[in-house]
């Protein structure tokens, strides 16, 4: 349901025009990458792909941004090699261009957001259990929607 939702409020965005596709995908990143860093400043963590950029974060010592670029890359590689060992060639439709910017522009901006998230961060760690306080907000609005 949601996904037809967010595909009916956004297929407005959908055009023939490269340059209002690239800042489009560009938008879209930035605001992926914001969420990332919120996510993983919060330590409530949902998506795989961060993860197990956190797990390799802790295991090797690289930043966290680091990891995340480190794994998109292999993640991508990984699709590219599998299309071409189940389909023969590069599918431009299942791995394309926008894939490629992706798996360093997020990476990047979770790097840029990271910077200006100490606020935040001493938010969490300032106010009691203020992590809890996040979650039940964010329980409360999705039992309003």
């Amino acid at each position: 349901m949601f996904i037809d939702l967010n595909m009916l409020l956004t297929q407005w965005m959908v055009s023939k025009n490269i340059l209002i596709n690239a800042l489009v995908q560009i938008a879209g990143c930035t605001i992926l990458g914001f969420g990332i860093a919120m996510e993983v400043k919060c330590g409530s963590v949902t998506m795989p792909g961060e993860g197990i950029s956190i797990a390799i974060h802790k295991v090797t010592g690289w930043t966290f941004p680091k990891a995340k670029i480190r794994v998109d890359i292999t993640l991508v590689v990984l699709a590219v090699v599998f299309c071409f060992l189940l389909l023969g060639s590069w599918k431009w439709e299942i791995v394309g261009i926008g894939t490629l910017f992706a798996m360093v522009y997020v990476g990047v901006t979770v790097r840029l957001f990271n910077k200006h998230l100490a606020w935040f961060e001493r938010l969490l760690h300032y106010l009691p259990v203020c992590r809890r306080y996040v979650y039940g907000l964010a329980r409360y609005i999705r039992r309003q929607i």
